[in-house]
């Protein structure tokens, strides 16, 4: 250990301190001329190293193709130095993105270390526009995931991130990890635009990830649920509203209060909602919003379809058909309130 802290120090000379110091300091020409002037120094460490620190301040500079050059250099100079396998990692990464002679590279690189551009609607459009003209290639995969998350999370405009996003997944020249990433991010904002049926048809005809397509399918699962769930709902809500208006012009109106006030069910639902809470919330510390969700929806349910079979025709097949829209109705409260406030909920029933 003592013997490598030695080697490490001696590569660094006060000369090579200075130049430097004169890097970090923001003072770029001066630490240009100073490393200049070391790739002529006598010691062939001292001359390699100084290439090494040309190399990166032309990396920093977006200067790529100069900056592979000078990696290439400084390890056919010092191949045993500490910062050779840096610089290799380096050389690998450069040739992995040096399509369009690093033009592409040099594009996304302005946007991906300046935070303001790559937080501003501008500087994400310009890029978005840009990479339409990239050749196929790590560095347009990279930019379209770029702006593809840009538009999704720090815009908020998911049509925009669907679009970039949907081009990349069925990019069969971009990486498969990249490609299943992109299907990811397309099935999050066709959710956010409540398209998830969308979703799981584009992410089918992708061929991608395999668990990718089956969250898809789960999700426009679940939409399509919800729309029965709403319409359920609305029908029984129009059925009770429409009841009471019956009763109270046919001054039945006593009669439906009278059925209401019945304590059994009422007892039922408090039992469902408050004593469903109170288990969940002693034995899982789970929380109890959705069970009063769940009790609130079931009462309603439970008003509108006893008003309706107050007005509502005795004969037996209209007695089953109100039946069986309000069992749907009851079922429709408890996968919504599941839907808004716990889909683990869903997860555990294979919804």
């Amino acid at each position: 250990m003592a013997l490598s802290a030695s080697v490490a120090h001696a590569q660094i000379t006060p000369a090579l301190e200075a130049a430097r110091d004169a890097m970090e300091a923001g003072e770029a020409d001066r630490a240009r001329a100073m490393f200049t002037a070391l790739t002529r120094s006598a010691s062939l460490r001292e001359a390699a190293t100084a290439v090494y620190y040309l190399a990166v301040m032309a990396d920093e500079g977006l200067e790529f193709r100069r900056a592979l050059a000078g990696y290439q250099d400084f390890i056919a100079r010092d191949p045993g130095s500490r910062f050779a396998a840096r610089a290799q990692a380096r050389v690998d990464d450069l040739l992995h993105h040096a399509e369009g002679d690093f033009a592409p590279l040099v594009a996304l690189e302005r946007v991906r270390r300046n935070e303001q551009s790559a937080n501003s609607l501008a500087g994400i459009q310009r890029l978005d526009r840009e990479m339409a003209t990239f050749p196929a290639g790590a560095v347009r995969a990279e930019a379209q995931l770029l702006v593809g998350e840009a538009y999704l999370n720090r815009l908020q405009r998911p049509r925009d991130a669907a679009r970039v996003l949907h081009i990349l997944a069925g990019d069969t020249s971009a990486a498969q990890e990249v490609r299943s990433l992109a299907a990811e991010r397309l099935v999050q904002a066709r959710t956010l635009m409540g398209e998830e049926r969308v979703a799981a048809q584009e992410i089918t005809a992708l061929r991608v990830d395999p668990e990718v397509q089956r969250d898809a399918e789960v999700l426009a699962r679940r939409s399509l649920l919800r729309d029965i769930a709403w319409a359920t709902l609305a029908v029984t809500a129009a059925a009770g509203v429409t009841s009471l208006l019956r009763a109270a012009r046919a001054k039945r109106m006593h009669e439906v209060l009278r059925v209401w006030k019945r304590p059994l069910p009422l007892a039922q639902i408090a039992v469902l909602t408050l004593g469903g809470g109170a288990l969940a919330k002693a034995y899982d510390e789970h929380e109890v919003s959705p069970f009063l969700l769940l009790g609130a929806g079931a009462l309603a349910v439970y008003l509108a379809a006893t008003a309706w079979n107050v007005v509502g025709s005795n004969r037996v097949a209209l007695r089953v058909g109100r039946a069986l829209v309000c069992m749907l109705a009851a079922l429709a409260v408890s996968f919504l309130t599941m839907h808004t406030l716990d889909t683990m909920m869903l997860e555990g029933i294979n919804l």
